[in-house]
């Protein structure tokens, strides 16, 4: 039933056209739809284990130490402004772990300065902290964000609410659980 809600969700808000583009749409100088996000070296926030650090990214995957990064296969980055401050940000659906081991997902955020200059992190949305329960897709609606959470033993789907708390400069869990 959650997912049957998350799903009714995303498409009404996909229709209504309130949800940001895809990575191919056109976009303003310096802003992060010119940024060639599969292809660049950034900071990564928190992803299951895998601590904050800088990842090179060829082809939406990287190493870092003994981690693996990679883009969710089949997701593509998507531009919202999350922060309230009239600029989009990407929200980037992230997979990480060991070699040759199970990865975690999350879903972050990452945004540019404002001269467009530098790619900035500005943190984890979504890290459910068990490999097996991972953000598996979401929505942006007037700046907060909708994630549906799929945990993968029990095939049980449940959305989880987000929002920018400036104050923290963090994003916080606003859906009470």
């Amino acid at each position: 039933m959650r997912r049957a809600l998350f799903g009714a969700l995303a498409a009404s808000l996909l229709a209504a056209g309130v949800v940001a583009g895809s990575a191919t749409a056109q976009a303003s100088p310096s802003g992060v739809r010119d940024v060639d996000w599969h292809n660049l070296e950034f900071t990564v926030p928190p992803v299951g284990s895998c601590p904050w650090q800088s990842v090179r990214f060829t082809d939406g995957a990287g190493e870092a130490g003994d981690r693996v990064y990679r883009y969710q296969p089949g997701k593509d980055v998507v531009f919202a402004d999350v922060t309230g401050e009239g600029v989009e940000d990407a929200l980037i659906l992230m997979q990480c772990g060991p070699r040759d081991s199970e990865y975690s997902t999350a879903l972050i955020a990452m945004t540019t300065s404002a001269d467009g200059a530098a790619v900035l992190a500005l943190g984890t949305v979504s890290n459910p902290g068990v490999w097996t329960q991972q953000p598996s897709d979401f929505t942006v609606w007037y700046g907060d964000i909708a994630v549906a959470v799929t945990d993968f033993d029990t095939e049980q789907v449940w959305t989880e609410y987000y929002r920018w708390a400036s104050s923290a400069k963090a994003f916080v869990r606003v859906d009470g659980s």
